[in-house]
């Protein structure tokens, strides 16, 4: 039954599938810009790393290729939306991995999500999260479809305050929420190292990518909280939001978008169209 209407057996395969029951698969998301996936390839090689790390078949380029061919028949004309790529182990019922189910595929499209222009410009406030982010396992480092922990640091987050800052059980700085941090000290870009646990992202790889051929030096490493204190410019990335500058942090004035380092990553991606519009 769905919310107390019988259902024939069968009919609803997300019923019998382990990504519903267990959270057992994966997940990537994807903007698309004017019909053209940002970072597809890159996107696609996290998602069969990350299967390789759980013991999961993973479905070759060229099926999730031809899925996305059918569903851009279907968005013609969006200027901008949302993909989103499941990858479910498939069906049966018990912790232990079943070995003769095929993995199932999910893609989706959504509309883009409608936040309000000064995440960007001036930028946001953000502080650190009460709730933890549990590492110390290879497997929490695989974009899992198990987002208990960031929705219960969401959860416990002010309102007020558009993303987090998650530190591990340890107290070393891991992650936003929904994001990567990165912070500037001197001229050095600097974000936390995700060995142990933490995701990392496309945009963070690409920012990287970016500091590199622009000359700007940056160093991955354990950092404890404290680090922030001496942080000249902070900002967060993700895949959808590019990167979000820090304007107040725990009550300390930062300069947002204004930012040496900040307001140029925000003119890159603007030109990938990312940002607000």
């Amino acid at each position: 039954m769905i919310d107390g209407l019988p259902q024939v057996m069968g009919a609803c395969q997300a019923a019998l599938d382990r990504a519903f029951h267990y959270g057992d698969g994966l997940f990537e998301t994807i903007p698309v810009i004017q019909g053209k996936p940002l970072f597809w390839n890159e996107h696609l090689h996290r998602l069969q790393s990350g299967a390789a790390m759980l013991h999961m078949a993973a479905p070759r380029p060229e099926q999730w290729r031809e899925d996305l061919r059918k569903l851009q028949e279907e968005m013609a004309g969006s200027e901008r939306y949302v993909l989103k790529l499941v990858l479910s182990r498939g069906s049966g019922w018990g912790y232990g991995i079943p070995r003769h189910s095929p993995p199932c595929r999910y893609l989706f499209a959504t509309d883009w999500p409608q936040r309000s222009a000064d995440h960007w410009q001036p930028g946001i406030l953000t502080d650190i999260c009460s709730v933890p982010l549990l590492t110390g396992a290879p497997y929490l480092q695989a974009k899992t479809l198990n987002r208990l922990n960031q929705i219960m640091a969401r959860n416990a987050l002010p309102a007020a305050y558009a993303e987090g800052i998650l530190l591990d059980q340890h107290g070393f700085l891991r992650e936003g929420i929904m994001s990567n941090i990165f912070w500037v000290s001197a001229g050095m870009v600097h974000t936390p190292s995700l060995e142990t646990g933490g995701i990392a992202g496309i945009q963070r790889n690409a920012i990287l990518n970016c500091l590199q051929e622009w000359g700007i030096s940056s160093v991955m490493g354990d950092y404890l909280a404290e680090s922030l204190d001496a942080a000249d410019e902070i900002f967060f990335s993700n895949s959808l939001i590019g990167i979000w500058p820090v304007k107040q942090f725990q009550g300390r004035r930062l300069p947002g978008d204004r930012g040496e380092i900040s307001a140029r990553i925000l003119a890159w991606q603007s030109a990938l169209g990312l940002g607000y519009w």
